[in-house]
């Protein structure tokens, strides 16, 4: 039970920054001196079972999760994830978060956030109140390839985790539209991750001393391959996903195993109308 519960914060973890990473939609302005706008994003989505770092933890729990996104047009963002396992006896979970993404240039971005996690009720793991999430990448748009390099901290009473992780991915997008409105596009990604593995610590495993010594060694973690299928129609993008996940240096308590992943989101992105005041 306890081990489960320690899973909720890892997945919440495994999808900071993911909703920007996203392609936005563009919406015509009447104006650009005098009409701006801001987004509000839901994202809905559903997954077969947890990951993270590659790492399933020997569990098998399909997981329901949600994301209610405040995008201002300056690029700072603020963003509430619930999150419930498909489960009895596990409460909600959710988690904070303040960011800022915007494009350096043509082909460059960053996205930097903070994220603080909460517990609904009370929860038998220490150091979950007291656990944040700190992350920045920096993406490039370089050629055949769109990669994005990401810098993640995991801040608890344990100690700090710290991950570093690039994704490497190429955009197609069918030429003719389905039913005449809808834009059809897949986007095959490659994920490497390495870091350090004192999350374990918040698991209760039955942890060795010289197991201990290792979990603060910086070690490859994992390898996953993503092929998404999305449907996009004006500002409403569905999408079905199919993984596979492949863990590295797995340590002895823990059964994670390689395994293959099906996810499937919503996302449907309200404009809100801004007036710019000229400037003179």
């Amino acid at each position: 039970m306890i081990r489960r519960l320690f899973l909720t914060v890892m997945f919440l973890a495994s999808f900071g920054g993911q909703l920007l990473a996203q392609d936005q939609d563009s919406v015509e302005t009447e104006s650009i001196d005098s009409i701006g706008y801001d987004f509000v994003i839901v994202n809905p989505r559903f997954q077969n079972a947890f990951t993270f770092m590659g790492r399933d933890f020997g569990l098998d729990i399909p997981v329901l999760s949600t994301d209610l996104m405040y995008y201002f047009r300056s690029g700072v963002y603020v963003n509430l994830s619930a999150l419930k396992f498909i489960e009895e006896n596990l409460p909600w979970q959710y988690a904070l978060s303040l960011g800022y993404a915007t494009d350096l240039s043509e082909k460059t971005d960053i996205n930097i956030s903070v994220s603080q996690f909460l517990v609904a009720g009370e929860s038998a793991i220490a150091g979950i109140q007291n656990l944040a999430f700190v992350q920045g990448s920096f993406g490039w748009e370089w050629g055949p390839l769109y990669s994005s390099f990401q810098t993640q901290g995991l801040f608890s009473e344990f100690g700090i985790d710290l991950f570093l992780s690039s994704h490497h991915s190429r955009y197609f997008e069918i030429d003719q539209r389905l039913f005449k409105s809808i834009t059809v596009s897949f986007e095959p990604k490659l994920s490497i991750m390495a870091g350090t593995s004192n999350f374990y610590l918040m698991g209760n495993f039955e942890i060795f001393p010289e197991e201990r010594e290792a979990l603060n060694q910086f070690e490859f973690l994992s390898t996953e391959f993503m092929l998404p299928l999305t449907f996009t129609k004006g500002m409403f993008e569905l999408e079905f996903q199919s993984r596979y996940v492949r863990p590295f240096n797995v340590p002895l308590f823990d059964p994670s195993r390689p395994r293959y992943l099906f996810l499937a989101q919503a996302s449907y992105s309200l404009p809100i109308k801004k007036r710019i005041k000229s400037r003179k």
